[in-house]
Order: structure tokens, then sequence, then C-alpha cells
């Protein structure tokens, strides 16, 4: 496997809870799946998590055709120490178009402060590398 890019998110936990109590509905129909949505536990933390881990994968991906992200493409749930992540629409088309064949998230809580790394890897062919597919 060959890396084909790294995204790290930090969210602001307090911030986050902010937000959420504010803009819940109309935050949750544009951010997040109904599989995120209904996880179990503390909500706000699992919502948060899901879109550190969004906002990572985008990052990671660095599509060239989505300008305006599409969060509810990018779904994402776990409990932290066991995160996946389900791509659908123009981020999957542009995933698999470079070639993606994982990603790998993680997310940390410490003080408040939530970070999420996702690492995304293609799939190698002979006589393929990084400089020739654009990669650096």
């Amino acid at each position: 496997m060959t890396l084909r890019g790294v995204g790290v998110d930090v969210v602001d936990l307090l911030r986050f809870r902010s937000l959420i109590d504010r803009r819940g509905q109309t935050l949750a129909r544009r951010w997040f799946d109904t599989e995120e949505l209904d996880q179990p536990g503390d909500r706000a933390l699992n919502l948060a998590r899901s879109f550190a881990v969004k906002e990572a994968v985008l990052k990671a991906l660095r599509p060239s055709a989505v300008h305006h992200p599409r969060w509810r493409e990018i779904v994402a749930v776990g409990d932290g120490t066991s995160m996946s992540v389900r791509l659908s629409g123009l981020v999957k088309r542009e995933a698999d178009a470079w070639g993606v064949r994982s990603i790998c998230v993680t997310t940390a809580v410490r003080d408040q402060i939530l970070i999420a790394t996702a690492i995304a890897e293609v799939a190698q062919t002979s006589g393929t590398s990084p400089s020739s597919t654009g990669l650096s």
C-alpha cells in the first residue's frame, strides 16, 4: 500500500456541545447520517467524533471535485477506540478514482479536546510510484 494522504482535525468539545445545544436538528440533518445520529452513549461526544473524523478523512483524500463537502457522504461510527468509515456519492467516486483501498482512522480525547487522524492508502500497482500518481 502507498500513502494517499493524512488528515488531522481538532475539535473543542465544549464548543461543539454548545453548537449541538443551539443548532442540534439543523446541524444533524446537514452533517450526519442516521447511523451516526443513532449511536448509543454521549450524543455530543459521538457527533463530535464523527465530525472530526469526517474532516480528517476529507483532508486525507484531498478530493479535487469536492469544493463544498457533502458531509453525509462520509459516515464515521464507533466508540473512538474502534472507528469505521463508509464513503458514498461524489466523495466515494473521487476516492475510487485515486485507487483508495483503505482509510484508517483514530480519535483521542484529552482535556475537552478531541483529535481525529485519518490515513488514506492506495494500492500500489507495478510501475506506479507516488510521483507518477501525483502524490508527494
